[in-house]
């Protein structure tokens, strides 16, 4: 249809006119009231459209790399579970070490009887030790465990060389004798000792006599429980991963946190067994030198304890800045939303308020157009 086709009274038009606005303004406070923003297109306001998209895309990139920062995060925890779960189980291997230095029971899991004879100082020259029959005589008096004993007429030396006389004269493989201060005693290794000892033993002179069998409850027992936990210290090494990524595995292991704008933390692991991985007690059950070797072992323990507080120290630290940067996404990601809201955002107190408004010009447009028509309408009656 033509423009000119139909003839409408100038003042037809002019409402017609503003009944078209009043309804496209509507039409735009019914969209904002709907969707809540004043800015739905680039068509509403380009510059408002494309700043508040760019800190939308800005705030959705933050909060992705947030997801990664968690997941480092959650790795450095899980280490450093793992960290004082072996502090702990070092401090007890440490406690065992100690009470096995204080122990004077060597131990064994094996059979190892000892027959132990405590001769007094009335032990004198001419008291007879007899072993499985053979008479071994006292050549000097008990002084300091230097007696000299002989066998017959044929001198067998000191204490300390009784044992070559006694194999020579019974049946009594791998036997030793020893002389301590008025102590001498007999013992025939891991070994029971032969039955013609142990019931034919006969000493003149004051003698206590006791027949010892040691078990696992000393030194050796200790060594067995602390070897124990070392073998638990390097399992749980394996078990601090976190999400593929094991920050107690060594140097070796490092973690990537990227923070946005190519700035990123590596965060790189450390022994965590502190070099104790595959140590197990060594010279623990030994009847002398086990201070030495103990001593050892507790140094090691030292020297373990010291590498996981440096190395907790670093995840500590790193932890810090991942969650220093994880607080400062959390609020900078608030802040780009706050800005892209202000620019696009519609003020729903005002588009209610226009809405009304809008309404009763749109009634009012309607009631005026209807009035102008009225002219024109006048012309019906003269062919009535």
């Amino acid at each position: 249809m033509a423009l000119n086709d139909i003839s409408l009274t100038s003042a037809m038009r002019s409402n017609l006119t503003n009944l078209q606005k009043t309804t496209t303004l509507l039409g735009r406070t019914q969209e904002r009231l709907s969707t809540g923003k004043k800015v739905n297109s680039a068509l509403d306001d380009p510059t408002s459209f494309f700043t508040a998209k760019a800190h939308v895309n800005d705030a959705s990139d933050l909060s992705s790399l947030k997801n990664g920062m968690s997941e480092a995060v959650q790795t450095v925890k899980k280490a450093d579970a793992g960290v004082t779960a072996i502090t702990t189980l070092i401090a007890s291997a440490k406690a065992l070490a100690n009470t096995a230095k204080a122990t004077s029971e060597a131990g064994s899991t094996g059979n190892t009887n000892t027959e132990k004879l405590t001769i007094d100082t009335n032990l004198v020259a001419g008291d007879i030790i007899t072993v499985g029959g053979t008479a071994y005589t006292a050549v000097t008096t008990v002084t300091d465990g230097t007696t000299q004993f002989a066998v017959g007429t044929t001198a067998a030396g000191t204490a300390q060389n009784l044992a070559a006389a006694v194999t020579q004269n019974a049946e009594t493989t791998n036997f030793t004798a020893t002389s301590s201060g008025n102590v001498i005693t007999f013992d025939k290794g891991s070994a029971v000792l032969d039955a013609d000892i142990t019931t034919g033993l006969v000493v003149g002179g004051a003698v206590t006599e006791t027949l010892q069998t040691a078990t696992s409850s000393g030194r050796a027992g200790l060594a067995a429980q602390y070897n124990e936990i070392m073998s638990q210290i390097s399992k749980l090494v394996s078990d601090s991963g976190y999400n593929g990524v094991n920050l107690l595995n060594g140097t070796t292991e490092t973690m990537s946190v990227d923070f946005g704008n190519s700035n990123t933390l590596t965060v790189t692991g450390f022994d965590g067994s502190g070099a104790l991985a595959g140590t197990t007690a060594t010279g623990w059950d030994g009847a002398t030198g086990y201070v030495a070797s103990i001593n050892t072992d507790i140094a090691k323990l030292d020297a373990a304890s010291n590498a996981l507080e440096v190395g907790s120290q670093n995840l500590a630290n790193n932890l810090s800045i991942v969650t220093a940067r994880q607080d400062w996404s959390t609020n900078a990601i608030n802040v780009l939303t706050t800005g892209s809201d202000n620019l696009t955002l519609a003020d729903m107190n005002e588009e209610g308020a226009n809405m009304l408004m809008l309404q009763t010009q749109q009634s009012l447009s309607t009631t005026s157009l209807s009035l102008a028509s009225q002219a024109s309408q006048a012309v019906l009656r003269l062919f009535s």
